[in-house]
């Protein structure tokens, strides 16, 4: 692997780097210093409490009107890449990502809230399904030219929904308001480099995210809609992975508390798994609980297992035994 030289000196002084984060440190107190930055930046974290954006006077200026979120950004930008050139080996404190065609920068997050900066390539753009999140976002459109639509979800039933459709067409200035429970944005195509300052806040106790097919409607994705959630059930199937027993106690806790149903859910079968008599009788506890929302599915699941397994049938406790 090649190390470029500047790189390579480091190992040996670390003064360079600790002076180039001192520039990019600079660099964020500067813009903080201009018109607006502060109050954006402390109702960032009101918002990410709950507060509505007509309560955030700066927050619902940038997203209402034309020029003042551009303004900012502007600042923002001229500050860093000043702070860059004098600094190469800066590193801006932001969590980015680029996939080849889209770019994101996540420049603050509080809360339930989230503030960033996204960016699509040129081109044509293919779309399989609609998402829909407990959320609200709005968009303010900074530069560039793209056409799409903006797809709701009016009937929803079980696991299909059916669609309606507004063409768009997206220039510089534009500002959205969405409920993301029940509208997506749908870029079909980009003809200059289109670049959106997106402002989010979830919802205080989210309801699963899901995904339906574009053509059909049918649904063929669902997941939690609290990235909390969605940190634990990767613990709990890393560990399942690991086989764990000592964490099936830990799962059957998980599984008969209140927390999010599919997470709950993927605690009962991973204990099964690591501990059959433990996931049993908690399995069995919750086909018990008739105020339980999953205590139609974990019936159904104790009943197949009984009749695939009669053995089971010794393991179940005295107040679970029908």
């Amino acid at each position: 692997m090649q190390v470029h030289p500047d790189i390579a000196a480091l190992r040996g002084n670390r003064a360079p780097q600790r002076q180039a984060q001192t520039g990019i440190d600079a660099a964020r107190k500067a813009w903080l210093k201009e018109p607006g930055a502060q109050e954006m930046h402390d109702e960032i974290k009101a918002f990410g409490e709950g507060a509505a954006l007509e309560d955030c006077p700066q927050l619902h200026r940038a997203f209402t009107q034309a020029g003042e979120a551009e303004r900012l950004m502007i600042l923002l930008c001229s500050h860093y890449c000043r702070a860059l050139a004098a600094n190469p080996i800066g590193h801006p404190p932001f969590r980015n990502g680029f996939d080849g065609t889209s770019t994101s920068i996540l420049l603050a997050h509080s809360g339930r809230a989230q503030l960033m900066l996204q960016a699509r390539e040129p081109g044509e753009k293919t779309t399989a399904g609609h998402m829909f999140s407990d959320a609200v976002r709005f968009d303010a459109v900074m530069a560039g030219e793209a056409r799409g639509r903006i797809v709701r979800d009016v009937a929803r039933a079980g696991d299909s929904a059916r669609f309606t459709e507004e063409a768009m067409e997206f220039r510089g200035g534009n500002r959205l308001a969405l409920d993301l429970g029940s509208e997506c944005v749908v870029i079909d195509s980009v003809q200059r480099r289109f670049v959106v300052l997106r402002l989010l806040q979830t919802a205080g106790d989210p309801a699963p995210c899901r995904e339906y097919d574009a053509k059909t409607g049918r649904m063929i994705h669902q997941c939690a809609g609290d990235i909390r959630t969605s940190r634990q059930e990767a613990i709990i199937a890393l560990l399942g992975r690991m086989n764990r027993t000592d964490a099936a106690p830990e799962f059957a806790r998980v599984a008969i508390g209140a927390g999010d149903m599919s997470l709950r859910w993927q605690a009962v079968r991973e204990a099964l798994a690591l501990d059959t008599a433990t996931g049993f009788r908690t399995l069995c506890q919750i086909s018990r609980r008739s105020h339980d929302p999953l205590c139609g599915n974990a019936g159904a699941l104790r009943a197949q297992l009984l009749d695939t397994y009669p053995q089971l049938a010794r393991l179940e406790s005295d107040e679970c035994r029908v």
